[in-house]
C-alpha cells in the first residue's frame, strides 16, 4: 500500500522529555486538511487517566508496594510492568531508583550495549530493567495503543496501518538510527520514515506560512535552525535558493551530534541547590540527587515562564532520617537565569573565533557523556563559522551570519534565552544587528507537526525542502599491508533524496568470500563538493563509522576465494542507509550491515609505521620454522629475538597491522605448539602477545572465536608449570575480544580453584600462577555485577599487608574500578561495595603502601557520575592516605576531578604496553 493510500500521516516527535504525536487526514477534501494534535491518554495520577497534549518520556517500573497493580489502568488491554506519562514522571520524582528516563541520549551512547537492559542506570538488582530501544519502544506503543483504542474496530485506522514518520536529531548516526526504527518494530508500527528534527521544525514552520512564505525569506537569505530539546542540541541551515526559475528551499548542513540539553540545566540547577543546602561533590545520595534534578527542572520551568519569581525544593531525609534529614533550598529567578544564561547561552566574542575547542573533562552524570562544553552558543557558531564555504557556494555570503533564525525545543521557550542566542551571534560574526526571527508557535509540537507536514509533502502536497541524506557517505580503501585507510570513496554524496540509489559502476572491488571480511565506513556532514566515485584522503573532515564485520558466503563448498562486485549505497525511504554488494559473476547480492549491538570499545589510529613486505615475510618464516615440525629449524625460545631482527623493531614497538599477521600466522600453526612443552609455552606467550588486547583490529572477533576453541581443550602440556602459566597469560591478554558468555565460562573453570566452597579446598598453586589466574579474572570486565563482588571480596580476604602483593592489588583494582577499560558501563560494581574494600584496604598498615595507593586512586577514581562515584568523605581518606607520598600525588588528581587517562595510565591499567595502534575509549 502506497502511502497516498493510507487514511491518515502521522508525524511522531519521540523527544528525550516529552513525545507528541499529530496528524492529517487524507480522506477528506484537500481544502479542508488541516494537522490535528492527537491528545494522549495516559495515567496523571493513581488510577486516573486524562488526555495530555504530549506524553512525557518517562517510564515507572513499580515495585511491590510503591503502586498497586489495581491502579495502573489504561482505556486498553495493557501490561502493568511499567507504564509511561505523567504519573510515571512526577512518580518517578519522588522514587528516582524506578524511573527510566532521557531514553533517547542513550540510543546513540556507544559505550553501553544499546540493545541490553541497563535502564534505570545505576538501579539495584531488585529493580527490573529495560534496554534503551525498548524503553523507546514503549513510549511508541503507548502512542500505538492509545490510537488504536480511539480507531475501535476499524483496523484500517490502526496506527501501524497508516504513513508514520518520525522525527531523530539530525545528528543521529545510521547506528542510532537503525535502532530508532528497531525501537518502532518492538512496539508493532509497520514501515516508517525518519526525519531530521530540525528540518521537521521548519516544515511546521511552513504549516503556518504555506502561502506568504516569500514575505518573510528573500533568495539567497541563511536561515539558522536552533533545536535545543531536553537531551541534545541540534543545527542546521537552510537557504532559499532560485532553481529552474523559481526558488526553492535547501538544506546547506547539518551539525554533529551533542548530547547536550535541558537535562544539563537541571543538573547545573541542582549542583547550585546542593551548595545552597550545605552540600558538595557527592553528599547527596545518588537517588536524593536525581530527585534533585526532576525538582530543579520543575523549578526551571515554573520560573522561567514566569509563573513564578523563586521556588523552594525539598529533599526528604532517607531511612532513620526522613524527618530530620530533610534539605531544602530556595531557588531565585536572578540565580536561575544567571545559571542558565551564563553557562549555557553566553555571548562569545569573534575572538574566539580560532580558538580551539575546549579540551575540559566532559560531564557523565547518569552514565550519559555530555558534551564537554556546555555553551550551547558556542557550539552553534563553531557549527556556521565551519560551514562558511559552503554557505558562501551556495547563497555568495562572504560572512556566514544567519539572515533568520528559527527556534525549537522547550529549553527554548523563554524570551530571554532565545534574545541571549541571538546576540551571541550577532556577537560571534561581528554583525550590526541581531538575526530576524521566525516565529514557531508551541515548541513542544512543532516537530510532530513539522513531520506530519512532511509525510502530505511525500504524497505530492505542500512545500518540498530540498534536504536528503544531512551527511556524505564514504567507503575505507586499505592502507599499505592492510593497514588503517589512506584513502576513501565517496559512496553518496551529502544531500541524496531518499530512495536514491547509488551505484559506483565506473569501480571493481573484489572481496574476499568465506572468510571474516571488514569495512570501514566514514560519513561527513560538512564536506562540500564530493560526488559519488571521488577518491579522497582520510582525514578529520571524516568520521568512522560503526564498522561492518562480515562473512559473505559464496557457494556452498568454494574455499577463500576472491569475488568481484560492485558496490551500491541506498539512501532509504525511511532514511537510513544500506551499503551492498553485487556479485558481477553470478547473482548473489549481499547487504553490509552495521554492528549496532558492539560498544565503542576503541578507535583506529594511523600506524606510525608500516613494515616492508619483504621484513613481514622473513618474520613470519620465523614462525613457520619454530612450528613447522622442522626439527632442525628455529628453536623455541630463540623465535621472539628472531622475529625482531628480521623486522629489525623491538616487539614493544611492532605496529597492530604486523602483531594481527604475526597472530594469523601463529592461530595456523597451532598444531605445531605440540612439538612440544617448549614449544607450546612460547606459541602461547607470542600469540597471546600479538592479539592483545583481544580487540582492536576488524577481524580480531573471528581471531579470538578460532582461539576459543582451543581453550574447550586445554593445554596440551598441562603438567608443565610454564604452559599453564602461558596458558592464562594468553587468556588474560585477549580477555577483551571475549564474549559475555565467554568470559562466563572462564571465571565458571576458575571458580574451584579461586573460590573453593571450603577453604581447605584450595588448589596448590604457586604464587606466580595464583597472581595470573586473579589478573584474569579481573580483565574479564563483562561479567556481571554480582561475580564481580563475589571474587573482590574472596580476593580482598586473601591480601595480606605484611607482603604487599601488587598483582593482586592490581587485580582488586580492575575489579573495582570506577571506569572500566572496555567493558559496558552496568559491569561497574556499585560504589557502596567498592567503599567497604577501600575502607578495608585503609584499615591495615602495609609494608608497601604505593601498590596500595595505585589501587586506592583506581576504586576511589572520580568519574562524574553519582551512581558510580564514591562518597566524598571516603573519598577525603584516600586522598589523605595518598598525600604525603611524591608518588600519590598526581593520583589525588585522580580521585579529586574527572580526568581522562592518557595512554600510559590505560596500559598501566591493562597490565602491559597496549599496541601502538589501539586507544582505548575509556572515560565515557
Amino acid at each position: 500500500m502506497k502511502k497516498s493510500d493510507k487514511t491518515y500521516i502521522v508525524g511522531i516527535d519521540l523527544g528525550t522529555t516529552n513525545s507528541a504525536l499529530s496528524f492529517v487526514d487524507m480522506s477528506v477534501d484537500p481544502s479542508n486538511r488541516k494537522i490535528s494534535l492527537f491528545s494522549v491518554p495516559q495515567l496523571s495520577a493513581p488510577g486516573e487517566v486524562a488526555k495530555n497534549k504530549v506524553l512525557p518520556s518517562f517510564l515507572y517500573l513499580p515495585g511491590e508496594y510503591d503502586v498497586t497493580p489495581e491502579s495502573i489502568v489504561h482505556p486498553w488491554q495493557h501490561h502493568k510492568e511499567h507504564f509511561a506519562g505523567v504519573f510515571a514522571r512526577e512518580q518517578g520524582s519522588r522514587v528516582p531508583a524506578r524511573l527510566v528516563s532521557s531514553a533517547k541520549s542513550w540510543l546513540c551512547h556507544g559505550k553501553v550495549d544499546r540493545m541490553a537492559p541497563i535502564l534505570p542506570w545505576g538501579a539495584d538488582a531488585s529493580v527490573p530493567r529495560l534496554s534503551p530501544v525498548a524503553a523507546s519502544a514503549a513510549y511508541l506503543k503507548h502512542l500505538r495503543d492509545a490510537w488504536n483504542h480511539r480507531a475501535g474496530a476499524d483496523e484500517d485506522k490502526f496506527l501501524e496501518n497508516q504513513a508514520v514518520i518520525i522525527t531523530v536529531p539530525a545528528s543521529f548516526d545510521e547506528v542510532a538510527r537503525d535502532l530508532t526504527v528497531e525501537a518502532a518494530k518492538l512496539a508493532g508500527y509497520g514501515q516508517v520514515t525518519l526525519i531530521e528534527e530540525p528540518l521537521a521544525a521548519f516544515y511546521s514552520w511552513l504549516v503556518y506560512h504555506e502561502k506568504d512564505w516569500d514575505r518573510h525569506v528573500k533568495p539567497g537569505e541563511l536561515i539558522c535552525v536552533v533545536d535545543v530539546g531536553g537531551g541534545t542540541s541540534d543545527f542546521s541551515l537552510i537557504t532559499l535558493r532560485e532553481t529552474e526559475g523559481s526558488p526553492r528551499f535547501e538544506r546547506i548542513a547539518v551539525g554533529d551530534h551533542l548530547i547536550l540539553g535541558g537535562d544539563n540545566m537541571d543538573l547545573a540547577l541542582a549542583r547550585h541547590s546542593e551548595t545552597l543546602m550545605g552540600k558538595s561533590g557527592a553528599r547527596i545520595s545518588a537517588n536524593r540527587w536525581q530527585a534533585l534534578c526532576h525538582q530543579c527542572r520543575q523549578a526551571k520551568e515554573a520560573i522561567l515562564s514566569g509563573s513564578m519569581n523563586e521556588r523552594v525544593v525539598t529533599l526528604m531525609g532517607e531511612g532513620g532520617k526522613l524527618i530530620g534529614g530533610t534539605l531544602s533550598a530556595r531557588l531565585k529567578k536572578d540565580d536561575v537565569e544567571r545559571i542558565i544564561l551564563e553557562g549555557f547561552f553566553p555571548v562569545v566574542s569573534s575572538d574566539e573565533r580560532g580558538a580551539a575547542p575546549s579540551a575540559k573533562g566532559g560531564i557523565t552524570e547518569f552514565g550519559l557523556p555530555y558534551a564537554q562544553d556546555p555553551a550551547i552558543t558556542r557550539h552553534l557558531c563553531r557549527f556556521i563559522e565551519r560551514n562558511a564555504q559552503e554557505v558562501k557556494r551556495l547563497t555568495g555570503k562572504d560572512n556566514p551570519f544567519p539572515d533568520l533564525i528559527l527556534f525549537n525545543g522547550g529549553a527554548l521557550s523563554p524570551d530571554l534565552i532565545k534574545d541571549r542566542i541571538r546576540e551571541a551571534v550577532r556577537s560571534w560574526f561581528c554583525a550590526e544587528i541581531p538575526s530576524r526571527v521566525l516565529e514557531n508557535p508551541d515548541l513542544d509540537l512543532a516537530v510532530s507537526r513539522g513531520a506530519a507536514y512532511y509525510g502530505m509533502v511525500k504524497a505530492g502536497h505542500g512545500v518540498r525542502v530540498g534536504s536528503g541524506s544531512p551527511r556524505g557517505y564514504y567507503l575505507g580503501l586499505a592502507g599499505v599491508g592492510g593497514g588503517a585507510p589512506e584513502k576513501a570513496l565517496c559512496l553518496m554524496e551529502r544531500g541524496v533524496e531518499e530512495g536514491s540509489l547509488m551505484e559506483l559502476s565506473a569501480h571493481r572491488f573484489d572481496v574476499l568470500a568465506n572468510q571474516p571480511v571488514s569495512f570501514s565506513v566514514y560519513s561527513s556532514s560538512f564536506r562540500s563538493g564530493d560526488r559519488t566515485g571521488d577518491l579522497i584522503d582520510v582525514d578529520d573532515t571524516l568520521t568512522l563509522m560503526p564498522p561492518i564485520r562480515t562473512v559473505i558466503q559464496y557457494g556452498k563448498k568454494a574455499g577463500e576465494i576472491k569475488v568481484p562486485v560492485k558496490v551500491s549505497a541506498h539512501y532509504t525511504e525511511m532514511g537510513t542507509l544500506e551499503l551492498w554488494c553485487k556479485s558481477l559473476v553470478s547473482d548473489h547480492r549481499w547487504r553490509l550491515l552495521f554492528q549496532l549491538r558492539d560498544s565503542e570499545e576503541s578507535r583506529a589510529v594511523p600506524e606510525d609505521r608500516v613494515f616492508e613486505e619483504e621484513l613481514v615475510q622473513k618474520s613470519l618464516e620465523c614462525v613457520s620454522q619454530v612450528f613447522g615440525g622442522d626439527q632442525g629449524g628455529l628453536k623455541p625460545e630463540r623465535l621472539s629475538n628472531a622475529v625482531v631482527e628480521a623486522c629489525s623493531t623491538p616487539r614493544e614497538r611492532w605496529p597492530l597491522s604486523f602483531l594481527r599477521r604475526m597472530a594469523d600466522a601463529l592461530i595456523s600453526a597451532a598444531e605445531g605448539r605440540g612439538i612440544s612443552a617448549e614449544h607450546e609455552a612460547r606459541w602461547l606467550n607470542l600469540t597471546g602477545f600479538c592479539l592483545r588486547p583481544g580487540f582492536g583490529d576488524a577481524l580480531d572477533e573471528h581471531r579470538v572465536r578460532t582461539l576459543w576453541a582451543l581453550y574447550k581443550k586445554g593445554p596440551l602440556a598441562a603438567k608443565s608449570p610454564q604452559v599453564r602459566l602461558e596458558w592464562w597469560v594468553l587468556w588474560r591478554r585477549v580477555a577483551g575480544g571475549l564474549s559475555a558468555g565467554q568470559q562466563r565460562q572462564v571465571i565458571q573453570d576458575l571458580a574451584p580453584v579461586l573460590r573453593p566452597k571450603k577453604a581447605g579446598e584450595r588448589a596448590k598453586l604457586s604464587a606466580e600462577e595464583e597472581n595470573e589466574l586473579w589478573m584474569l579474572a579481573a580483565n574479564l570486565e563483562r561479567l556481571m555485577v554480582k561475580d564481580k563482588v563475589d571474587f573482590g571480596r574472596t580476593l580482598l580476604s586473601r591480601l595480606d599487608p605484611k607482603k604487599t602483593n601488587s598483582k593482586m592489588l592490581w587485580a582488586l583494582s580492575r575489579i573495582g574500578a570506577r571506569d572500566l577499560l572496555y567493558g559496558p558501563l552496568d559491569r561497574v560494581i556499585p560504589p557502596d561495595e567498592a567503599g567497604g574494600w577501600i575502607s578495608e584496604l585503609l584499615s591495615k598498615s602495609w609494608s608497601n603502601p604505593r601498590p596500595v595507593g595505585m589501587a586506592l586512586s583506581q576504586l576511589a577514581r572520580k568519574t562524574g557520575d553519582r551512581k558510580r562515584d564514591m562518597d566524598e568523605a571516603l573519598a577525603e581518606k584516600v586522598k589523605a592516605f595518598l598525600a604525603p607520598f611524591d608518588w600519590g600525588r598526581p593520583l589525588v588528581k585522580v580521585v579529586s576531578e574527572v580526568t581522562e587517562a592518557d595512554e600510559a595510565e590505560k596500559a598501566s591499567r591493562f597490565g602491559e604496553s597496549l599496541p601502538a595502534g589501539i586507544i582505548l575509549k575509556t572515560g565515557e
